[in-house]
């Protein structure tokens, strides 16, 4: 197997670092279509993927937070070269792969950005001058139909080739909704790509333009339990008892068949990208340029009170754009010493617009069914939040091969960013009312704000990389490492608070070996690893105020320990086995005011305060982002 983990073409085996690999034939065998799905094949992986927006990638049990659009996340997500910011571009399906990596620990001096602990590596098949065709066809149950068809071949003799790629995948839900019999949970996407490949010479140019685009129900949460009382035996006012009391509902919490839904729509999401990579041949150096446009267009339409009554619909609207360039020149490989250098800079603009459209019933809900429906019916409150990124690095990596056996990689990145972000609160619509009533209103949508900050911080990674060949077939290999992950945008921010919070930073240290047995046939590789990431950006919960509230911050610190195993025997022409294996340990060493359980968060617990009470139960993907005065569940 070859890996580009380190910028160049090395062998797996030779690779002195934690890394993992999967061809895409074998993917594609095993029908390993989802990123989510990739953890059945490497050990400490995994994806969150409710949706385009609530998606996030971990390594060793820690990620990012898959819910706020102003934080990226730690695993960085790197496809044909290219650095993907937003954790959303990791809801695709990517097809016709050559293969994926996945290096753990911080990786920032060569792959950049936010890969404070690790990155996963994904490489599509480039055109091919040999004339190619395949095509795939799938059926199963619930009316699942997958088809995949790829196209290469010459364009001009020998110098210039396509590839075209299309994806469809369409099946029926099994979750149905009561109210009108919809089926959610559904899929429905389809991708197409393509290429052209250009060589000359010594120059190689690859232009990639692909697009994605889903239209699922994906965005059904069951309400899985909501307590009527506290743990204390005092009533709690949350969202069973106000269905129950307000509007006459008796909600059901069996996740299987309690859809009952009378707004509830498709979410619709679209990625749109254009790469290209060059390569020119300097003498015995090479010079790569990487030049990229991506955008992510992501828009909710959530049921979002979790009833048959038209209460009120809540989402995120978010559109991502970013642009990137990178040069690097790497050093031939066989002498003493090795090395690539390069610049890197990125701009990105992120728009997350957390709309609350009121209907009929929602001053029946969040005030009082004696109130006139007037005083909410029709009001639309926005909470826009807004963050532009301006990041530029310089990296250098060497690796000093000190005999046949002993070798040294040092590295070095310095990354200078700018950040400005802002969050807006304002609402409108709605009939116009009479002074004695505009007061409910205003208590259940708040009052208009403003905020913004700008930062320019500088950062540092490094890594420090010794290895030694015991013999051709086993490497033992020992790391220390550093990187920081940008400081995130609070785009839920009120008056008062950080817009934007300090960066995340990762030191890890590692140690492993590599072996081949039975004349090449068999491989296994074995790694322990020590982890402690400080500034770690998740929710926190200020208690201070009347009401308390949740929102993105610099919580405390992280620790992670373990170790892994992998291998593989190709027995026969005919049976491959492989195997991965892993014990994870992480835990918060440190989370200052961590968010409680809510039956646990009655007033006698925190003198002065009380905590927010949802107004939808408990269910997986609630953001980090603080929600309006009146208690409004979040929502994708």
């Amino acid at each position: 197997m070859v890996v580009t983990a380190r910028r160049r073409e090395e062998k797996l085996q030779d690779v002195p670092i934690t890394v993992s690999a999967v061809s895409g034939r074998a993917l594609a065998t095993e029908r390993i279509d989802r990123v989510s799905e990739y953890a059945a094949k490497l050990s400490n992986f995994g994806a969150l993927q409710q949706n385009t927006r609530v998606s996030t990638l971990t390594i060793r049990g820690v990620g990012g937070n898959a819910n706020s659009d102003g934080s990226e996340s730690g695993v960085g997500l790197i496809v044909d070269n290219v650095v993907f910011t937003h954790p959303g571009f990791s809801w695709l399906d990517f097809v016709d792969l050559d293969h994926i990596e996945l290096a753990r620990g911080p990786q920032g001096t060569l792959l950049g950005k936010n890969t404070t602990l690790g990155a996963l590596i994904v490489t599509t098949k480039a055109p091919s001058f040999t004339p190619e065709a395949t095509a795939s066809a799938t059926l199963a149950n619930r009316n699942r139909k997958q088809v995949r068809l790829n196209l290469s071949g010459p364009l001009v003799g020998d110098t210039l080739a396509a590839r075209l790629t299309y994806y469809n995948d369409q099946g029926d839900g099994w979750i149905t909704n009561r109210h009108d019999g919809k089926k959610y949970l559904d899929t429905n996407r389809w991708a197409v790509r393509g290429q052209l490949l250009f060589q000359s010479g010594g120059f190689t140019d690859r232009l990639i333009a692909e697009h994605y685009a889903t239209r699922e129900y994906n965005n059904f949460y069951p309400p899985v339990g909501d307590p009527l009382t506290y743990a204390n035996g005092t009533a709690r006012n949350g969202w069973a008892r106000k269905v129950q009391t307000n509007l006459g509902y008796t909600p059901s919490y069996d996740v299987t068949s309690n859809a009952d839904l009378d707004t509830q729509e498709r979410i619709v999401s679209r990625t749109d990208g254009v790469s290209n990579q060059a390569d020119w041949k300097l003498g015995e150096h090479t010079l790569t340029s990487v030049t990229a446009w991506r955008r992510l267009y992501f828009r909710p339409y959530n049921d979002s009170d979790a009833t048959p009554y038209p209460v009120f619909r809540a989402g995120y609207d978010v559109d991502v754009n970013q642009y990137s360039q990178e040069i690097r020149l790497a050093s031939p490989t066989g002498g003493a010493f090795d090395y690539q250098v390069g610049l890197f800079a990125l701009r990105q603009d992120v728009l997350s617009n957390y709309r609350v459209r009121f209907l009929g019933k929602a001053s029946a809900f969040f005030l009082s069914p004696a109130l006139p429906a007037a005083i909410l019916d029709g009001v639309e409150s926005d909470q826009v939040g807004r963050a532009r990124t301006f990041s530029g690095a310089v990296f250098g990596q060497g690796t000093w091969h000190v005999d046949d056996k002993l070798s040294v990689t040092a590295g070095l990145r310095y990354t200078s960013e700018k950040k400005r972000a802002s969050d807006t609160s304002l609402s409108f619509g709605g009939a116009t009312l009479p002074a004695a009533l505009a007061p409910y209103r205003l208590a259940v949508t708040g009052a208009a704000y403003s905020v913004g900050q700008e930062v320019t911080k500088g950062q540092v990674s490094w890594l420090i990389n010794p290895a030694y060949k015991f013999s051709d077939t086993v490497l033992g290999y020992a790391s220390i490492s550093h990187g920081e992950k940008s400081g995130a945008a609070n785009l839920g921010a009120k008056v008062g608070d950080r817009v934007i919070i300090d960066p995340e930073k990762s030191t890890d240290y590692e140690a492993g070996l590599k072996t081949t047995l039975l004349g090449g046939r068999a491989t296994l590789n074995g790694d322990l690893y020590w982890n402690e990431i400080d500034g770690y950006q998740a929710t926190l919960v200020d208690p201070t105020g009347s009401t308390s509230r949740s929102y993105l911050a610099n919580v405390g610190k992280v620790r992670m320990q373990g170790v892994e195993l992998e291998g593989q025997l190709q027995a026969n022409e005919r049976l491959n086995l492989s195997f991965s294996a892993a014990y994870n340990d992480a835990e918060y060493v440190s989370y200052r005011n961590a968010p409680p359980p809510v039956e646990l968060t009655y007033a006698a617990r925190r003198p002065r305060s009380t905590f927010p009470e949802p107004a939808c139960p408990t269910r997986p993907g609630s953001p980090a982002r603080s929600a309006p005065t009146t208690p409004i569940p979040s929502a994708t």
